[in-house]
């Protein structure tokens, strides 16, 4: 294929396929603004200009080198052009090797008639350095389009995955040098999605480059659209192999910075593009030190319309940008700068001191994403009825001491199990206790808010709840807990979920085959806490087992049953999401596995350690199965008809996420208003759709329906705790947390 007909089929998929990544971000998310309550400014004074290469520009923003080669990239690129000159912005060209293969293509490129103040930047392929291109011909690039600078882009892996691709990329840089130092103007090394590293930064600024454009991974994944292009199924796979191949924008930047201040430049100019999608995209770029901020996608759409689209693009960006400026209390954009300004949310969170553990905090779901740790730990409505003869004063403060005085045991227990064992291996222990809130985005020790730790404490109560001392059940109760931060460094990989509790996950940092491994080694080691109990318990400490069972097999095998259970339900859920009919029953028995398993088991597990036989353990394990199921049917119910003053989230959410939960799946399953549902499922729920769609599931009884169950779970359950404790002992706290998690409204 032509390289003119190359560039069209670039447009053609970036407009009509999804070929962003799926996984990687920018790492711009990892990123806040302090909000400033006083500016001290006016939003009038914001001043958001830059000066760059001699040329004043409105905003630190470039139009990033997208196309040209044909008339229809002709006519992008003058609608880019006009955009770009009437708000004082800078921009880019495509590659121009189709302009100097063919004289006739010159005219695509021609931005500097629509743009003649604009600050303009030639384009042509590194690579092509090695394909017999010289001076002559970047020189004859940059008088083609009149440009300030020359961008020499770096794209190895789009390349070697291209069908008429380019391979040869040695002694490239030579080369480079080169034409730094003969071509007579700027010459700006770019990379096209997957970002610049340290190493290859210091080599280019040696190299003598005037400005390096990072082009990080986290917007346009390249090898997706050479997906789209490969006329074989093997390069399609090749391709597909890379999707989520590279550096995010933000830790590039990071990167290039460091190796210009090591080289010795640090004024050199570095460009964030690359997944940049908002004015505070634009802003957190600045703010972490990019000279100027690259945007493709977003103007290509809009280019495809008109000028004026672009211009309206071009204006709600700038203006977002200067609000995020006022609201973080800067003038401009050596302010934004300033330290405090954009912290990491590590940094924001590393303040946050739990005081001693005070409350319980809720959510046995298994996800724990995205949930405040502040606020009140409990809510007080719900359908389940209050414990008999006890306050919720005194219930509530009774379990606030039980924690206050077990979690930090249970803490002491984990640290000793994820112990670093040899200084070669400390690298992969340190990133467990990232995983469990021990250690900041640096490996480095902090006290940060972890988990719930709800089933250690489970555990801990239902040892105490048969008679046992909790003490006895601690290793129990960190293997519980290590096991089930095992499943959420795998579930986060499998979800692409790249944030738990307000910090990146471990996937995201460290990438997913360092954190699959991660887990596998928390999956060892959980087994290995459970152990602990024999090698540090004499028989005086452990009671052994009523009936005379041996309490090492028994409760192994107890454990094994919740590892089964845990990867039945995630296969479930897995295969849910690839399937549109999915059945109440079906859905009851995935959550059996994914959510009620682990609960059912840190109970049954502290039964065994309390001295309990395989009687009392089983009630315990059916009290903890009920509870389990009940909290996740409460948990479906919130997050369509939950208060989003309370929950956080919109009202409906579940729905407009396509999430298949209970009582959805009852709606569908409606006689009369089934189809109804069905149809709007199908065709995805808009935002302005929802009351209709909520209106929908009412008349099913969807809702008073679920509430029931949850009624159902609750009372089966405490039935199963009455058969497995006796008068002697005292289950006040187990029923109390089973309350109080079901009658939360968040």
């Amino acid at each position: 294929m032509s390289t003119a007909g190359r560039k069209d089929d670039h447009i053609r998929i970036n407009l009509e396929e999804d070929v962003g990544f799926r996984q990687l971000t920018t790492g711009f998310e990892h990123y806040q603004f302090i909000h400033q309550a006083l500016p001290e400014i006016d939003l009038e004074a914001v001043d958001a200009s830059v000066l760059l290469f001699g040329k004043r520009l409105c905003a630190p923003i470039l139009v990033s080198s997208m196309t040209g080669g044909t008339a229809r990239a002709g006519l992008v690129n003058r609608r880019l052009a006009e955009a770009v000159q009437s708000k004082r912005l800078a921009m880019g060209v495509g590659s121009q090797r189709a302009a100097l293969e063919d004289s006739e293509a010159e005219a695509s490129f021609s931005v500097r008639t629509y743009a003649p103040d604009a600050l303009v930047f030639a384009n042509l392929g590194a690579v092509q350095l090695n394909y017999g291109y010289t001076v002559d011909q970047c020189r004859r690039a940059v008088e083609i389009v009149e440009a300030d600078a020359l961008i020499l882009h770096l794209n190895p892996l789009q390349e070697v995955l291209q069908p008429e691709g380019d391979s040869r990329w040695g002694e490239l840089l030579s080369r480079i040098e080169e034409v730094c130092a003969q071509v007579g103007v700027p010459v700006i090394a770019k990379e096209v999605g997957w970002g610049v590293s340290e190493q290859a930064a210091r080599g280019l600024v040696d190299a003598g480059i005037s400005a390096i454009d990072v082009a990080g991974a986290g917007g346009t994944s390249w090898s997706e659209v050479e997906k789209h292009r490969a006329p074989t199924d093997r390069q399609r796979r090749l391709a597909a192999a890379f999707r989520e191949w590279g550096i995010p924008t933000a830790m590039s930047l990071a990167l290039v910075k460091a190796a210009r201040e090591e080289a010795g430049r640090p004024d050199l100019p570095v460009f964030a593009s690359g997944g940049i999608r908002s004015g505070q995209d634009i802003a957190k770029a600045a703010a972490l030190g990019a000279d100027l901020v690259g945007l493709a996608a977003p103007f290509l759409r809009k280019a495809v319309e008109s000028a004026a689209a672009v211009v309206e693009e071009i204006d709600l960006l700038v203006e977002e940008l200067r609000i995020a400026m006022f609201a973080s209390g800067s003038r401009n954009i050596e302010d934004l700068r300033r330290p405090g300004v954009l912290v990491s949310k590590t940094e924001l969170t590393q303040g946050i001191t739990p005081s001693s553990y005070q409350s319980v905090r809720t959510n046995l779901s298994g996800s724990e994403k995205g949930h405040s740790q502040d606020g009140p730990p409990y809510a007080s409505v719900g359908p389940v009825p209050a414990i008999s003869g006890v306050s919720a004063s005194s219930n509530a403060k009774a379990l606030d001491e039980f924690a206050s005085l077990w979690l930090p045991r249970i803490e002491e227990e984990m640290r000793a199990v994820l112990a670093t064992r040899h200084p070669l291996l400390a690298y992969h222990y340190e990133m467990m206790h990232y995983h469990m809130g021990w250690a900041d985005e640096s490996l480095r020790p902090i006290t940060l808010a972890a988990g719930k730790r709800i089933r250690p404490l489970l555990c801990l109560m239902s040892c105490a709840a048969v008679g046992g001392d909790p003490a006895c059940a601690l290793p129990a109760a960190a293997a519980v807990e290590i096991l089930h931060n095992f499943s959420l460094v795998h579930d986060d990989i499998q979800d692409g979920d790249e944030t738990r509790r307000h910090r990146p996950t471990l996937w995201a940092l460290w990438g997913v085959p360092q954190a699959i491994n991660v887990g596998d080694g928390m999956f060892a080691l959980a087994y290995a806490a459970l152990l602990r109990s024999k090698e540090n318990s004499s028989t005086d400490v452990l009671p052994a087992p009523a009936d005379g069972s041996g309490w090492a097999l028994t409760a192994f095998d107890r454990f094994t049953e919740i590892c089964i259970r845990l990867t039945e339900g995630q296969h479930l859920d897995l295969s849910f999401e690839e399937r549109e009919e999915v059945t109440v029953a079906e859905y009851l028995r995935m959550i059996e596995g994914k959510t009620a398993a682990l609960i059912a088991g840190s109970l049954a597990l502290g039964a065994l350690f309390g001295g309990a036989g395989l009687r009392r353990s089983e009630s315990l394990h059916q009290f903890g199965h009920n509870i389990g199921m009940a909290f996740q049917i409460q948990d479906d119910i919130l997050g369509i008809w939950g208060d989003p003053e309370v929950t956080g989230k919109p009202a409906g959410n579940d729905i407009l996420r396509r999430k298949k939960s209970l009582p959805l799946l009852y709606g569908l399953e409606h006689p009369t208003l089934g189809g109804r549902i069905r149809s709007l499922w199908r065709r995805g729920v808009k935002e302005e759709d929802l009351p209709d769609a909520i209106a929908l599931l009412d008349r099913t009884g969807a809702k008073s329906w679920s509430e029931e169950q949850v009624r159902r779970y609750h009372s089966e359950g405490t039935q199963a705790l009455q058969e497995g404790v006796d008068a002697k002992t005292d289950s006040s706290l187990l029923l109390g947390l089973a309350g109080q998690l079901l009658q939360r409204q968040s």
